[in-house]
C-alpha cells in the first residue's frame, strides 16, 4: 500500500497517513527504519503495510519512497511567543543568541506587540522563554508603570515534502541580529558626531557674543540645548544573552 503522511507529531512520535485507498492509517515512528525517522515529513509519499486493528487501521513497515524530498520545511503562519523553550508540533531549527525586548507605558498588549515587531526584524518567527515584567518610570513627582516583555529569538519549522524552503533558507537570525546591532551602534556614533559638530559651530558663534554679553550668550546656549535635545542612544531592544 502507498499513501501520503497527513501529519506527524515528532514530540509524540506518531502520526497519520492518508492511504491511496482513502483510509486514514495511524503510524508510530518506530514503524520506520532508524535512518528514516529523522526524515519523516508531512506530505511525504511512502509505502507501508496496512493492518486492521480493533482500534482502527494502522501502518507498519513504513518506507519513504523518496527521502531526499523531505529535506524542506514550512514556516508557521503566525508569530509564536512561547514561555517555554519549545512549541508543540514544531521543530526548533535555530535557537538565537539574542534577547529582544518590548516596552510600553500603555499596556502589556502594546509591549508584547512591540516585542514581536522587534523580533521580526531579526528574521525570527518565534520567541521562546518569553517573560513579562514591570518597571517604574517617573516624570517630576509622578511615577508610572512601564510594561515589559523579553524573549529569545527563535526559528521554528515543520518538515513538509511539498515546501520550497530548505534549512538554509530558514535559519540565519543570529547573523541578522548581529548586523542590526552593529548598525544601531554606528547610527548612534554618526548622530553623536553630527551633534558635536553642531555644538562646535554654536560655541564658535557664541564666543563673540559672550564678549559683549555673558547673559545673552548663556541664553543662546540654553536655547541650543533645548533645540538639539539629549544625545541619541543606540536602540537598546536587542542584546546578546
Amino acid at each position: 500500500m502507498q499513501g501520503i503522511i497527513k501529519s506527524y507529531l515528532s514530540d509524540k512520535g506518531y502520526g497519520f497517513i492518508k492511504g491511496d485507498d482513502g483510509k486514514d492509517y495511524f503510524f508510530h515512528g518506530s514503524s520506520f527504519n532508524k535512518n528514516d525517522i529523522a526524515k519523516i515529513a508531512d506530505e511525504a509519499r511512502l509505502k507501508f503495510e496496512a493492518v486492521a486493528t480493533p482500534k482502527g487501521y494502522s501502518a507498519k513497515k513504513c518506507i519513504l519512497i523518496n527521502p531526499a524530498e523531505t529535506a524542506t520545511y514550512v514556516k508557521p503562519d503566525r508569530f509564536f511567543t512561547i514561555e517555554s523553550g519549545s512549541k508543540k508540533g514544531w521543530e526548533l531549527l535555530e535557537r538565537g543568541d539574542w534577547i529582544v525586548h518590548g516596552t510600553s507605558e500603555g499596556s502589556p498588549a502594546a509591549a508584547k506587540e512591540e516585542l514581536v515587531n522587534n523580533a521580526s526584524r531579526t528574521g525570527a518567527n518565534a520567541l521562546c522563554d518569553v517573560q513579562y515584567y514591570k518597571t517604574t518610570g517617573s516624570s517630576g513627582n509622578y511615577n508610572f508603570t512601564i510594561h515589559n516583555y523579553k524573549g529569545r529569538i527563535t526559528v521554528l519549522g515543520k518538515k513538509n515534502a511539498c515546501s520550497k524552503y530548505k534549512l538554509e533558507d530558514m535559519v540565519g537570525i543570529n547573523k541578522q541580529a548581529n548586523t542590526l546591532k552593529v548598525l544601531f551602534e554606528q547610527e548612534a556614533k554618526d548622530a553623536k558626531a553630527r551633534r558635536n559638530k553642531k555644538w562646535l559651530w554654536i560655541i564658535l558663534g557664541v564666543i563673540p557674543i559672550a564678549i559683549i554679553s555673558s547673559t545673552l550668550a548663556a541664553g543662546l546656549l540654553t536655547l541650543a540645548w533645548l533645540i538639539l535635545g539629549e544625545p541619541e542612544q543606540p536602540e537598546n531592544w536587542l542584546e546578546r544573552g
